[in-house]
């Protein structure tokens, strides 16, 4: 058998995707770098708020059973609540999965199949049924998790 042997690349990992919140955190942990809605109100967050809720939301999918590698649904409107929990599925090495908030059972079934999600993250009450309503055929499927009843 003849091998063949390469050179690597890349001689240094590549940097992550949370780096930049981790060093921005930490050279200008008080600059407003997101803004949220609380009831009508916006509420400014800072780099070191961002950044601790990234690492404390990541450390609950780690304590739920979430590993390196696994993928996690994400089905939601754009809102301050799906940056974060991409962040924290980084963080934590898990990998995201995006679901349109208007994708049908039939849709949500294929693609949490599909991508054999052990979870997701649900905006609404109305997303989590839709959900349930295919969990059946979902066997990985561990947990649903929905950002308006607090569940983060």
């Amino acid at each position: 058998m003849r091998e063949i042997h390469e050179t690597a690349l890349v001689s240094e990992p590549a940097a992550r995707l949370t780096d930049d919140v981790v060093a921005h955190a930490t050279s200008h942990p008080s600059s407003v770098v997101l803004a949220r809605r609380v009831g009508s109100q916006w509420q400014d967050v800072t780099a070191a708020t961002f950044l601790d809720e990234v690492r404390r939301v990541a450390k609950g999918l780690l304590a739920s059973g979430i590993e390196a590698g696994d993928r996690v649904g994400l089905m939601s409107r754009t809102r301050y609540e799906w940056t974060l929990v991409d962040f924290a599925l980084w963080t934590a090495g898990a990998v995201g999965v995006p679901i349109y908030e208007t994708s049908s059972p039939a849709q949500v079934a294929w693609i949490l199949g599909d991508a054999e999600a052990v979870a997701c993250v649900v905006e609404t009450r109305g997303h989590a049924g839709r959900v349930a309503g295919v969990q059946h055929q979902l066997p990985a499927l561990r947990h649903v998790w929905t950002i308006e009843a607090s569940d983060l």
